[in-house]
């Protein structure tokens, strides 16, 4: 080995700031009292040495290893054997692979996410040197899937740059570009180095042909390189500037930058970055026919590719590979075993506990068949009392209705008494002027008058039919035609009819009735008018009642008032509401108020079922809704809103 790197130029001098943390590290190493603490200073000398001299960072690894393994340290051991895996990955690949292989397992052992997303990555820079894409850059996404659930940002940030570079390396350039500049901004918030990342965006500008800018990215990686004293991504932008000035057919710079990064690789012992550079100097110095210059760099490009990947080395690797696959296999098969043994167990478990289950059910089943005689009957007594009080209801809706139409009829039938009256009259008059004198002008006007009485007499009986026929409409069964009706005329009607049924029930009631609200335009709608009129009377009589209930406790200058309103819906459709200035109600009752059941009027006066079947009618059966608004000390609002026309 000391044969190859000699053919090479002087080695640069080593970095300030690397020698000054290792001077500082073994001024600690040797103050070090504890075994514990000799381990960890001993593979950070390791990892500080490894940028820079891997036979020191070796040596440094190795007594880190020993003594881990001599006290039973084990995350020392593992943090060791990836140190020195790491130190060994130049000048022997396969054990580099079995040492990184060992520290993954003790971190699987010890469950240190720390330690296996280290491994991963080792392992998976490997796989990217033999050119095995898909499998390295799944070693690197296992790292990072680590790296984020133990949330350390400051590895995020190497695996990101990672997979930027095996992309790179692959010619995905858009991909290497997107994990680099991830890498970049992660850094820069973390203030983690940056020298390998702005390598790697210094290759995306230069395969983009970006060359100010892929300049400008090198350049800046070798100064924070310089910095850092890190010699490997010296070589790596040394030669990133020499393919750059290769690409643009520059020579002279080629070889100046190809040099320099090939001296950085020998100081550090990087043969992959030796052999890098002398594939560049070799092209370079054949195409100026320097012949000694091509053969020297030739023999050196040689030489690194048989200590690289010499067939022995290859098989080695080979080997390490089939040794991993195969532990795998036997830890699945393992695992397997385990999983069915633990579903054997499982599984008798659950037949014992079937079992008492079982027995637990027939118990509860003997038991149960003891109380549900009782039950059913409890059930058909309640059944029963539902009944009743839904009959009830009824009765009592009935009661309400009759005493309106009572009212409607006495009103023509008043009317048909009077001009009955008023035409017997006439008659008689007609035929006492008969007898005294005729008079064909005073007989043409009590014709006209007679005439007249009939057709109101017939006006009245028609009205006296209309209102027999509705009162026969609300007797009906069964699902009620939906016809285009009047909702503003309805209202009108249910309103009235409300007002005469509670001044029949409450006397010394009286309440300013608004319709002012009812808007003209609002068009007829298909709708059971039968059905929406018992809603309609329903939230009347209701709006009617609490007003009545509020009075005696208003305050002075209270004036009772039920008002209704309607307006046409802009999507078609109509929203009426009925609104009463009474005293509200309190949100326990508002949450329960269209329950079945439910009444806040006292013991014989509601049976709570008028609202919960006015929403029935609403909801169910027009398609409709029906919701209340209230305020305590400001009255109730109920409002209907029915759709243009119902689905099917």
């Amino acid at each position: 080995m000391g044969g190859i790197l000699g053919l090479l130029a002087p080695a640069e001098t080593r970095a300030q700031p690397v020698r000054s943390s290792v001077d500082s590290l073994q001024a600690l190493l040797a103050q070090s009292r504890t075994d514990s603490s000799r381990v960890e200073l001993l593979y950070m000398l390791s990892d500080q040495l490894w940028a820079s001299d891997t036979d020191a960072a070796a040596r440094y690894a190795r007594r880190s290893l020993a003594l881990a393994r001599r006290t039973g340290n084990r995350r020392g051991e593992g943090a060791a054997l990836n140190r020195l895996g790491a130190a060994l990955r130049e000048s022997n690949l396969s054990r580099a692979l079995q040492l990184f292989q060992e520290s993954l397992h003790i971190g699987e052992e010890i469950n240190d996410l720390g330690l296996q997303a280290q491994n991963l990555r080792s392992i998976g820079i490997i796989y990217v040197y033999l050119r095995e894409q898909q499998l390295g850059l799944s070693y690197y996404f296992r790292a990072l899937r680590l790296d984020r659930r133990s949330a350390d940002q400051r590895r995020e940030v190497v695996e990101l740059s990672n997979i930027g570079l095996a992309y790179d390396l692959y010619g995905q350039v858009d991909s290497a570009a997107h994990y680099q500049n991830q890498a970049y901004a992660l850094a820069r918030q973390q203030g983690s180095p940056t020298n390998y990342i702005l390598y790697g965006l210094g290759n995306v500008a230069r395969q983009r042909g970006q060359v100010a800018q892929a300049r400008a990215y090198y350049r800046r990686s070798l100064a924070e390189s310089r910095r850092r004293g890190h010699l490997r991504s010296l070589n790596f932008s040394y030669l990133g500037l020499a393919a750059l000035h290769q690409q643009f057919g520059q020579p002279d710079s080629t070889i100046y930058y190809a040099r320099l990064g090939t001296q950085a690789a020998r100081q550090n012992g990087f043969l992959r970055g030796v052999l890098n550079g002398s594939v560049i100097l070799t092209r370079e110095f054949a195409q100026q026919q320097r012949s000694d210059s091509a053969f020297r760099y030739q023999t050196l490009l040689v030489a690194m590719k048989d200590t690289l990947f010499g067939q022995e080395k290859v098989m080695r690797l080979q080997n390490v590979n089939y040794q991993e696959r195969l532990r795998a296999q036997q830890a699945a098969t393992a695992q397997r075993v385990l999983e069915t043994r633990y579903q054997l167990l499982l599984l008798l478990a659950v037949v014992a506990g079937l079992g008492l289950a079982l027995v637990l059910v027939l118990r509860y089943q003997r038991r149960q068949q003891r109380t549900n005689a009782a039950l059913q009957a409890s059930l058909a007594n309640l059944k029963e009392a539902q009944l009743m009080l839904v009959q009830r209801e009824k009765m009592a809706f009935l009661g309400e209705m009759t005493a309106g139409v009572a009212h409607d009829l006495q009103n023509p039938l008043s009317f048909v008494k009077q001009f009955a009256a008023v035409s017997a009259n006439l008659v008689d008059e007609i035929s006492g002027a008969q007898r005294l004198a005729r008079d064909e002008q005073l007989e043409q006007n009590l014709f006209e008058g007679l005439k007249e009485n009939l057709l109101e007499i017939s006006q009245h009986g028609q009205r006296a039919t209309a209102i027999i026929k509705g009162m026969l409409e609300h007797a009906r069964t069964g699902q009620a035609l939906r016809e285009p009706t009047d909702l503003n005329e309805l209202a009108r009607q249910q309103l009235a009819l409300a007002y005469e049924g509670i001044r029949h029930q409450f006397p010394d009631l009286t309440a300013v009735l608004s319709t002012a609200a009812l808007d003209p335009q609002l068009p007829p709608l298909p709708v059971a008018a039968t059905d929406v009129g018992r809603v309609l009377l329903n939230l009347c009589t209701n709006a009617l009642y609490a007003v009545r209930q509020y009075q005696p406790t208003a305050p002075a200058g209270y004036v009772p008032t039920v008002e209704i309103g309607s307006r046409p819906l802009p999507g078609g459709g109509a929203e009426l509401w009925v609104r009463d200035n009474g005293g509200g109600m309190a949100p326990e009752v508002q949450a329960r108020i269209f329950d079945p059941f439910f009444t806040t009027k006292p013991t014989g006066e509601g049976t709570g079922l008028g609202l919960s079947l006015s929403h029935d009618v609403i909801v169910n059966g027009h398609g409709g809704t029906l919701r209340v608004e209230w305020a305590v000390g400001q009255g109730t609002r109920f409002v209907v809103t029915l759709p243009a026309a119902l689905a099917n």
